[in-house]
């Protein structure tokens, strides 16, 4: 054995294995290392991506409610609608789901620009 040798060849090299052998496995262990650290940064991205669904959605929700607040208090300022009739629970059913739609249209048409003909124009630059 020669002086200059690393630790790490020393003790392969202890064990019965070539110079050649010693660097193959050494270059498996740093793909493997590798592929563990992909893992665990593929991991950590799902995790953040499922906490900030989460959170959204519950915003959303909360949005949702005062909006359900809002749309009740203006339907009851109008005189001929009595939201405690059937008629008016009826309106502000037809309100509720018009402002819905028009509000996912509104959406579909800037996620279509964001992420347009398949490219995403947020990280791509253009």
């Amino acid at each position: 054995m020669s002086e200059n040798q690393d630790p790490v060849h020393k003790r392969f090299e202890i064990r019965g294995m070539s110079r050649e052998q010693t660097q193959q496995i050494q270059q498996l262990a740093a793909q493997m290392a590798s592929q563990q650290v992909q893992r665990a940064m593929q991991a950590t991205s799902n995790f953040i991506t499922t906490v900030v669904a989460l959170v959204s959605s519950a915003l959303g929700f909360v949005a949702a409610l005062a909006w359900n607040n809002a749309i009740q208090t203006w339907l009851a300022s109008i005189d001929k609608v009595s939201v405690t009739s059937v008629e008016g629970e009826f309106i502000y059913a037809l309100v509720a789901t018009g402002f819905a739609i028009i509000v996912i249209l509104i959406l579909g048409f800037i996620t279509s620009r964001i992420f347009k003909q398949g490219k995403n124009l947020i990280t791509s630059g253009n």
